[in-house]
């Protein structure tokens, strides 16, 4: 936990050492368990970190980086991941935590398919069209885009967390943990259009990806084949793809409410455009400045759930905001400042506080 606590703040062993005035090997014994911590230390780590002694003691453990995101995960630092990391961690217990308490509501949940086992309605073997359609069939999701992909996890079975990354090489993660809702980890600062899509991407990982292990680039190429289908479903695009052009995609993107490179990209992979449209288009797209950042983007989507947990144990528990703060072992500041409602949105913003 004192390990999870610097990170999360994003110093470096060394620079927490001389932060607290404490030799560096002394640190890395009390890190790594060879020394026990002196509560004098934990006191001092308390003030300099800014979080309660409480959140030193907490049971549980961390978990790691998800098995998936490897290419993305090689290009960022060591501190940087291990923020990340960090970030996920503590909102992952501050779920736990409140669930005790809150059961999630769900209409369905999210399913694991083993691909050798699936039983489809052919003896084939199973692709991402007949993977995507199964999930929005069990879902009763109907005909034609999703109206709110963050409300559509929320109902089966997810909490969408959103955090600040600090970093835009990741634009979402997600977990399974035993006994706990499938949490979906987000970056704030990601346009919603392609939050959309990322969401998405998440849930092929959860769907496909927690029995069955392949190579990351695999995985990566498959999660992103499976957003497409399940965001844009074969038979419905294809007859919306018969004229292919930048105003065209345009207005495909005000009804499918994803972005103008997905639905592209979803073109490509059904083979409705050639390798020349598919480079032309994206050429030109560079060309205006949209790479990265396209106009007209989808209203935002906010998650509620976890603002609904605060409300529950506020209202009907009885948790004062001080109860709350300590419940999830953070100081009062910070517990305002991630968990307090947001005007624009009325349910609760979370973002990182150094």
């Amino acid at each position: 936990m004192l390990t999870l606590a610097r990170e999360a703040r994003g110093l470096t062993q060394e620079e927490f050492a001389d932060a607290i005035s404490v030799g560096q090997g002394t640190l890395s014994k009390y890190e790594t368990g060879v020394y026990p911590v002196p509560v004098e230390f934990g006191e001092r780590a308390s003030v300099t970190l800014g979080y309660p002694t409480e959140f030193f003691y907490q049971a549980g453990r961390p978990y790691g980086f998800p098995p998936f995101h490897y290419r993305k995960r090689k290009k960022l630092s060591k501190k940087a991941l291990g923020k990340i990391v960090a970030e996920m961690n503590i909102r992952r217990m501050h779920v736990q935590k409140l669930s005790i308490s809150f059961d999630v509501p769900s209409n369905h949940f999210i399913p694991e398919i083993d691909v050798d086992e699936y039983q489809g309605r052919t003896k084939r073997r199973p692709d991402v069209e007949d993977l995507s359609r199964s999930v929005r069939e069990s879902w009763m999701i109907p005909d034609g885009p999703i109206a709110n992909m963050i409300e559509l996890l929320e109902d089966n079975g997810g909490v969408v967390v959103p955090c600040d990354f600090g970093s835009d090489l990741i634009d979402a993660m997600s977990q399974r943990v035993d006994g706990m809702p499938v949490l979906f980890f987000v970056n704030v600062n990601v346009p919603a259009d392609r939050l959309r899509f990322t969401l998405a991407h998440e849930l092929a990982h959860m769907v496909l990806h927690t029995v069955n292990f392949k190579d990351d680039e695999e995985m990566e190429l498959e999660a992103d084949n499976f957003a497409g289908a399940f965001l844009m479903p074969k038979d419905e695009i294809k007859v919306h793809l018969r004229k292919f052009d930048l105003r065209h995609l345009a207005n495909m993107k005000g009804y499918w409410k994803v972005s103008m490179s997905a639905i592209a990209m979803r073109a490509s992979f059904l083979q409705l455009i050639t390798p020349y449209q598919k480079k032309t288009f994206f050429m030109e797209m560079n060309k205006l400045g949209l790479a990265r950042r396209e106009p007209n983007a989808p209203p935002p989507e906010y998650p509620k759930m976890i603002g609904r947990m605060i409300e529950f144990h506020r209202k009907r528990l009885g948790y004062s905001d001080g109860d709350l703060a300590r419940l999830l072992c953070l100081n009062a500041e910070e517990f305002h400042a991630m968990y307090a409602p947001d005007a624009k949105s009325a349910t609760p913003h979370l973002r990182l506080v150094n």
